[in-house]
C-alpha cells in the first residue's frame, strides 16, 4: 500500500533520458559548433514556441544576461523588473552595469503590473523584463503597448511557463525576446541547468550564438578561421545536457497536461476553505502551473502564513512562502531599500506555494489537501 504521507521528489529522469545522455556521451561529440543534437534541440523549441531562433545556453539567468546584452544595455541604463520573482531576473542587469527598477506586481496574477510599469519608465529605460510568474501568463497585449508607446523593448522571461499560453499561442513570441529555464525542478529539464534564448529576429540571434561562445565566430572571406568579434562569455550548453533537454521536450505536452490536472484536482480539493484564495488562470490563457501557489487572506482568527506554512512542514507537506522577500527589499539591491511596492511586499506574506508536480499521484494530492484543510480550521 502506498504512503502518500511520503511526497516524491521533482524532477523524475526516465530512461528515455538516461539513454539520450549515455548516446551523446558515447557520441564522443559533446561541444562545439554545429553539434547536431544541441542544433535539433534548438529547433525543437523554436518549434514548439512558434519563434524562429532558439539559441541554447548554460542557464536560465545566462539566457537574461545575453538577451539584454543583446539590446546593448550598459552603464547609465535602466531595465524594468518585476520584484517579485527570483533574483535571476534582475541580477543580470547589474552584471551589464546597468539599474535594475523594480516594479510592482497584480494582486491576482502575481505577474508585472503595466501600470506599475507605465509610472515608472523614464528616458532612460532600455529593456522590460516580463516574468511569466508560476506558469501564469503576464498582461503581454497592455505590457506589450507600454513598451510600444516608450520606444522600449520587451524581454519575456519564461523560465517558469513552458507550456504557458496567450489566445492559443505560446508565450515566448510575444517579446523582442524570450528567455527559457531548464533548471532541474522547471517543467523540463536539460539534466540540472540550462536555458534559451528566443527571438523572431535574426540580428539578436546571431549575435547571441557569438556571446554564447566567447564572442567567436566567422571571418568573412576566410573560411575555417574565427576569431572573437566582442568580448563574450562561455555560456554554452554540451551535447548530453541537450539531449536530455530534446527528450524532456518530446513529453512536455504530458508534463503540463499532468500538472494542470493536478492544478484541477486541487481546486476542487480546497474549494470553499474560509481564507484560503486559489490561482487564477486568465482568461484566454493557459496557465502550466510549475508553482500552485495560494494565498492565505490575512483576518479571521487565523494564524499567518508563515505559521500555516511551517505547520503544513510539520505535517510532511513541504510548503514555504512564495518568494517572501520582495527583490528591492534584499541586500544584494540595498540601494532600492526605500522603494514602495505594497502589492508585493504584501503578497511576501501571504502566498504559500504547495506541492503540485507531476510525479505526484491524487493520493498525495488528497493528504496535501487535508492538512491544508485541517491547517486553516478555526
Amino acid at each position: 500500500m502506498s504512503n502518500f504521507r511520503e511526497l516524491p521528489r521533482w524532477p523524475q529522469l526516465s530512461d528515455d533520458d538516461v539513454e539520450a545522455a549515455v548516446a551523446a556521451l558515447r557520441s564522443n561529440r559533446l561541444v562545439g559548433l554545429g553539434n547536431p543534437v544541441v542544433d535539433e534541440f534548438e529547433a525543437a523549441l523554436a518549434a514548439g514556441q512558434g519563434v524562429e531562433h532558439a539559441v541554447v545556453v548554460s542557464t536560465g539567468t545566462a539566457a537574461v544576461h545575453l538577451a539584454l546584452h543583446a539590446l546593448d544595455v550598459g552603464p547609465g541604463d535602466e531595465v524594468m523588473v518585476p520584484t517579485h520573482t527570483f533574483i535571476g531576473s534582475a541580477s543580470p542587469v547589474t552584471y551589464l552595469g546597468a539599474r535594475p527598477v523594480f516594479a510592482d506586481v497584480t494582486p491576482d496574477t502575481h505577474c508585472l503590473d503595466p501600470d506599475s510599469v507605465k509610472s515608472l519608465i523614464t528616458e532612460r529605460t532600455k529593456a522590460i523584463v516580463v516574468v511569466h510568474i508560476n506558469g501564469c501568463a503576464a498582461d503581454m497585449k497592455a505590457l506589450s503597448a507600454v513598451g510600444a508607446e516608450a520606444g522600449v523593448p520587451v524581454v519575456e522571461d519564461m523560465a517558469q511557463a513552458l507550456g504557458t499560453s496567450i489566445g492559443g499561442r505560446p508565450v515566448g513570441g510575444f517579446g523582442d525576446l524570450a528567455c527559457v529555464s531548464l533548471f532541474e525542478q522547471k517543467v523540463i529539464t536539460s539534466g540540472g541547468e540550462g536555458g534559451a534564448v528566443l527571438t523572431d529576429n535574426p540580428v539578436y540571434a546571431d549575435r547571441i550564438r557569438r556571446l554564447r561562445s566567447h564572442g567567436e565566430g566567422q571571418i568573412e572571406g576566410r573560411p575555417g578561421l574565427i576569431w572573437a568579434h566582442e568580448v563574450g562569455y562561455n555560456y554554452r550548453l554540451t551535447s548530453v545536457q541537450a539531449a536530455v533537454g530534446l527528450a524532456q521536450h518530446a513529453r512536455l505536452g504530458s508534463m503540463v497536461a499532468a500538472r494542470r490536472h493536478n492544478a484541477a484536482y486541487l481546486s476542487e480539493r480546497l474549494a470553499g476553505i474560509e481564507g484560503l484564495e486559489l490561482p487564477v488562470e486568465p482568461e484566454g490563457t493557459v496557465h502550466a502551473f510549475w508553482k500552485y501557489v495560494v494565498r492565505a487572506v490575512p483576518g479571521g482568527g487565523r494564524p499567518p502564513a508563515a505559521e500555516i506554512a511551517a505547520t503544513l512542514r510539520s505535517r510532511g507537506v513541504p510548503v514555504l512562502l512564495r518568494y517572501p522577500f520582495p527583490l528591492h527589499r534584499q541586500p544584494a539591491f540595498a540601494d532600492h531599500a526605500e522603494v514602495s511596492l505594497p502589492v508585493a511586499e504584501r503578497l511576501s506574506q501571504e502566498l504559500l506555494a504547495l506541492p503540485s508536480h507531476p510525479g505526484l499521484a491524487e493520493g498525495h494530492l488528497d493528504h496535501i489537501a487535508d492538512e491544508v484543510r485541517k491547517a486553516f480550521a478555526p
